[in-house]
């Protein structure tokens, strides 16, 4: 049976062979699979085991297989840190299927192609299945004050929203600066002025985020995402590549709208995952074939910059693109990327004469 994090504690209400806890979003993993131990120890299974490959070797045959002294049953744990192969797979359906009596715990990324396999459907339908996702932006507000009043910390609005730019998309963080809060705060509502008197900058962002929030038209978002990599001097090649290959794919959509396709043909034939045609979508929406030919032009010279071959402000080059992206006119208003840029230097007047040329602005 697949259940969401929030459901999982109310559905452990019998042993199952097996539990599977899969996904991206690590504090969610780290908390279900906590919650799994201390109920199948809570059954009476009081011996753990951590199953470790050993070269090719099968370790539920080679690990798994041995007796145990002290137990009849056992918990015994695979944690995977990549896809699980075809033969991880077939491994585990035939360790299920011939009925042991020991309890398997399986952490995995998350699953894409694993999902078809029989292995899979093996343990979704005998056993629980936790999905961990990233929180959506817009649900985080929520999960902060669900998170707070567990935590018996009081937090005003402004808080709440200062907690969300310092943590934005990092579950971890936020549940270790509630912690901090509960005991220091000492049962006072904490307010967005006294926020940064107990906690500190723990944004961590990846570039598929930046990106993400780009295509969304989240420009402002973007930018502190921005800020955030060049602070923690973040290689931005990379990054330049991602906003590419997705200005790439709209450009392409682009042409293919432009022979007489409809928006429907066009993302069938792209065979994206749906949450992925949903951002794509959004930023199509926004744009033109010549808006994502022009930002292809720009992103070209970024790449140069980047490797040497041309002078620009990568980062200053990077916050207009992201603007331009979400349909903010950085010309128009300065401050939109003053934030992620240093002084100007006369290449960067020069790059923003060419941008705008190259935009018909």
């Amino acid at each position: 049976m697949k259940v969401y994090p929030e459901q999982l504690e109310q559905n452990l209400t019998q042993l199952s062979s097996v539990y599977l806890v899969s996904g991206d979003e690590p504090l969610q993993k780290i908390e279900a699979a906590d919650k799994i131990r201390r109920f199948v120890k809570s059954q009476g299974v009081l011996e753990r085991q951590i199953l470790e490959e050993s070269g090719n070797k099968n370790p539920l045959t080679e690990q798994a297989g041995t007796m145990s002294l002290f137990a009849e049953s056992r918990l015994l744990e695979w944690q995977f840190d990549k896809a699980i192969k075809k033969t991880q797979g077939d491994a585990i359906l035939d360790f299920l299927q011939a009925g042991s009596d020991d309890i398997l715990l399986l952490i995995a990324p998350k699953l894409s192609n694993e999902k078809r396999a029989a292995w899979y459907k093996h343990v979704e339908k005998n056993g629980l299945c936790v999905e961990a996702w990233p929180i959506p932006a817009e649900r985080l507000s929520g999960w902060m004050n669900n998170r707070a009043r567990q935590l018996q910390v009081k937090l005003d609005s402004s808080a709440v929203q200062a907690l969300i730019e310092r943590c934005e998309g990092n579950l971890l963080a936020a549940h270790q600066d509630m912690q901090m809060l509960s005991l220091l705060a000492d049962g006072k509502t904490v307010t967005n002025e006294n926020i940064k008197q107990y906690v500190g900058q723990n944004a961590r962002y990846s570039i598929y985020e930046l990106s993400d929030a780009a295509l969304l038209g989240q420009a402002e978002r973007a930018l502190r995402m921005l800020n955030s990599l060049r602070a923690e001097a973040t290689y931005p090649l990379p990054l330049v590549n991602q906003l590419t290959r997705e200005c790439q794919l709209l450009a392409s959509w682009s042409e293919q709208q432009e022979a007489g396709a409809s928006l429907a043909e066009i993302m069938q034939g792209s065979r994206l995952w749906p949450k992925r045609q949903k951002l794509l979508q959004a930023a199509f929406n926004r744009g033109s074939k010549k808006k994502w030919y022009a930002l292809l032009q720009r992103l070209s010279f970024i790449d140069k910059s980047v490797k040497g071959q041309a002078d620009g402000d990568i980062w200053q080059e990077l916050a207009q693109v992201i603007c331009l992206m979400g349909n903010l006119n950085p010309f128009k208003n300065k401050t939109a990327t003053s934030s992620a840029k240093p002084t100007s230097t006369s290449s960067g007047v020069s790059s923003m004469e060419q941008m705008k040329k190259s935009l018909g602005l």
